[in-house]
């Protein structure tokens, strides 16, 4: 969460800097002291998109887990003996909750889920995701292309892949 408060704090300094820009050109503050107003106002938008980029990486790393941890929970508090009918019906209403609430069809919330099953249990994967170095789109590619690999040798294929100090990159 400190990257994502962090994250914020930077994205809000960007639009603060924004309007102060605005309500001097607006006062006729202008003081020449050379600054390009609108090369300036153009080069705070280049810096909020990336901000805003890594902030939803971030925040979509916090859905996955979040979506993931669901329906673990309602099969943990699902008794041992239940029928395969009642543990079908737990998960569907399970999947049709976290539809409902990130308000997307019952299909994509399964893919969803899925998705954010094979991001979380990659754990470099999930870190650069979770700190906006990696994207969900980039999670998702990894997370796919390890999903035939055990589990041990799909953590160290993504651990390879995204560490920058890896030989043969």
């Amino acid at each position: 969460m400190e990257g994502f408060y962090a994250t914020a704090a930077a994205l809000n300094g960007l639009f603060l800097e924004e309007e102060a820009l605005k309500t001097a050109l607006a006062n006729g503050d202008a003081d020449g002291s050379g600054v390009d107003v609108l090369g300036r106002l153009f080069e705070l938008r280049l810096e909020r998109l990336g901000l805003e980029s890594k902030l939803e990486a971030q925040t979509t790393a916090l859905k996955a887990r979040d979506a993931a941890q669901c329906l673990d929970l309602q099969q943990a508090m699902t008794p041992p003996d239940a029928s395969a009918h009642d543990r079908t019906f737990t998960e569907i209403s399970t999947v049709e909750e976290i539809a409902g609430v990130l308000t997307i069809s019952y299909g994509a919330a399964g893919a969803f889920i899925t998705q954010a099953r094979r991001v979380c249990a990659l754990p470099s994967v999930y870190g650069n995701l979770s700190s906006g170095a990696l994207s969900w789109q980039g999670a998702r590619i990894i997370a796919d292309e390890t999903e035939a690999l055990d589990h041990p040798a799909a953590v160290a294929l993504a651990d390879h892949f995204l560490d920058p100090d890896a030989p043969n990159p």
